[in-house]
Formats: structure tokens, sequence, C-alpha cells
């Protein structure tokens, strides 16, 4: 499961990582945090290589 590490995410911006996201399974909260669609996301992995301040982390 992909998490979003509240601790690390500045959440002040829009989230670059739902551009990323080749299944379109983020999106962005009303408080500016990154939201992660676990029906649409296939755990590829690209938003935590691609995520900046390394806010995306995969859980066990």
């Amino acid at each position: 499961m992909i998490a979003v590490d509240r601790n690390k995410c500045p959440h002040d911006h829009r989230c670059p990582l739902m551009d990323i996201c080749p299944e379109g399974a983020i999106s962005q909260g009303a408080d500016g945090y990154p939201i992660i669609d676990y029906s649409l996301c296939i755990e590829c992995g690209i938003c935590i290589k691609r995520c900046p301040l390394r806010a995306i982390k995969q859980l066990n």
C-alpha cells in the first residue's frame, strides 16, 4: 500500500504527482494533501520515485 507522509508533504501547492500517476489515482484534498484512490492505484511506484520531498512511501 502506498501512503502519504503528512509530516513531509508541504501541501501548500498543487501536487505534481497528480499529473505523473498513470492511472489517475492521485487527487488533492481540500486541505492540500494528496489523496490516493486505492481502487485505481496499481502500486507501480512512480509517485514514490518522483515525489520531490519523498512524502510518498510504500507500506508493507
